[in-house]
């Protein structure tokens, strides 16, 4: 039994947090014009901010909608300004308790864990069990249930004002009819985490998985008996979509000496190696960075920041061959290579 948590709003709304979150939420952003308007009445803002969560007058604003294509389309929802510092101020204060919930083998959206632990874990599983199985959900944010979670957030937080809160934040958007959180919102990657821990201790504790490793909807679960896995993965499938409402895309199970694709990557248990799609965007993002130059829409010093964080995620993996095809096939050099 969780023990629920209440009496956040104050701490929520504290000068000192709404502060703090004003910092997080401009990071990097400091000269866009609505943190530029936001910061030359800071003190005035954060006052009004404090008063409106408190009494509970606060209102979220309209999103703005974008679409990108990161490898698949995805529609990204833009929340004003003052909207994201009351993310920041509300996960900033909630975090450890959507964390302390967590399983120890869930890795997104938490300090100190993250992609590169998720891979390091799945490498150590490739290393012990012989069999695993690859699960997604189809369409994972839009398909997220909003009955179901209010549920589970109810069952996490006690104070009425904020769980007020959580249920503006998920009546302010739908996919469709009762479903769907904006990607782009900094709630939305709690809940959205949160929403598949459930069935992370399910698996745990009822299955008795020998091996699990989650990374928001993707799922890896391993097991030394072939059998037992696709016993375990046919469980796991209906409990989700009787519990939880979505829907999986088919398993992929094999031997984890073929390699396990994950997170952009096939990992191996003494290794990684880049997936095509991974191999295809870094060639076609490289080529655009090189063609920004160019066209001198950026400066050298630009090109070096973002093409080093396009590396850095090729580096992980046994890439020297690849990158040195790259250049000679293309004749785009990736600066540290």
């Amino acid at each position: 039994m969780v023990k629920r948590v209440g009496n956040l709003m104050e701490r929520i709304a504290s000068r000192e947090n709404l502060h703090e979150a004003f910092l997080r939420a401009a990071r990097g952003k400091s000269g866009k014009m609505a943190v530029v308007k936001f910061r030359n009445h800071l003190d005035d803002h954060l006052k009004l901010m404090q008063e409106q969560l408190l009494d509970g007058t606060y209102r979220f604003g309209q999103y703005q909608f974008f679409t990108i294509h990161d490898p698949k389309k995805r529609e990204i929802c833009a929340a004003s300004f003052p909207d994201r510092v009351v993310f920041h101020a509300m996960m900033r204060i909630c975090h450890p308790v959507f964390d302390n919930y967590q399983d120890y083998d869930s890795y997104a959206s938490r300090i100190g864990k993250g992609t590169y632990k998720a891979l390091e874990r799945a490498q150590q599983y490739a290393r012990q069990y012989q069999w695993f199985a690859k699960l997604d959900v189809c369409h994972y944010f839009e398909s997220i249930d909003h009955q179901v979670m209010m549920q589970q957030l109810c069952r996490l937080f006690k104070d009425p004002q904020l769980l007020l809160f959580f249920q503006c934040l998920l009546n302010d958007y739908h996919s469709s009819p009762g479903k769907g959180l904006p990607i782009g919102n900094l709630t939305s990657q709690y809940f959205a985490n949160h929403y598949l821990s459930v069935a992370d201790h399910y698996a745990k504790q009822q299955l008795r998985v020998p091996g699990l490793v989650r990374y928001m909807d993707d799922v890896l679960l391993f097991s030394n008996d072939k059998h037992r896995l696709l016993h375990d993965v046919g469980i796991y499938i209906r409990y989700v979509e009787n519990e939880l409402k979505l829907q999986l895309h088919d398993p992929v199970v094999n031997r984890t000496s073929c390699g396990i694709p994950f997170l952009g990557y096939v990992v191996y248990g003494n290794g990684l190696r880049l997936n095509r799609r991974s191999k295809l965007r870094f060639r076609e993002k490289m080529a655009a960075l090189a063609a920004e130059v160019d066209l001198e829409s950026i400066n050298q010093q630009e090109y070096a920041m973002r093409g080093q964080c396009m590396l850095a995620f090729v580096r992980k993996a046994q890439t020297d061959g690849f990158l040195r095809n790259m250049v000679q096939t293309t004749g785009v050099y990736p600066l540290g290579l």
